[in-house]
């Protein structure tokens, strides 16, 4: 094994270990919403103009799964629904 190899095994050991240790903290806060919905408003927000297209290529998954992602948002009131004028 390499050392860039070495580093690599030694950054996914710590954020392994991270997300471990803070996992009864973020299932409190985040109780009640799916992992796939974090994600997709995590994507909304990085993504410049965002539309079903550009998250669904972020978030590699099909137009049809981001568009159900974001309807669920809609309905829980997560993010808005904008349009260019």
């Amino acid at each position: 094994m390499n050392k860039a190899d070495q580093v690599m095994d030694g950054v996914r050991d710590l954020l392994n270990k991270m997300g471990w240790l803070n996992k009864f903290e973020m299932e409190v806060r985040l109780d009640g919403y799916k992992a796939s919905e974090v994600h997709c408003i995590e994507a909304i927000e990085k993504t410049t103009d965002p539309n079903v297209t550009k998250l669904a290529q972020s978030l590699y998954m099909t137009r049809g799964a981001a568009s159900k992602i974001t309807k669920k948002l809609l309905k829980k009131r997560l993010h808005r629904k904008l349009s260019k004028t």
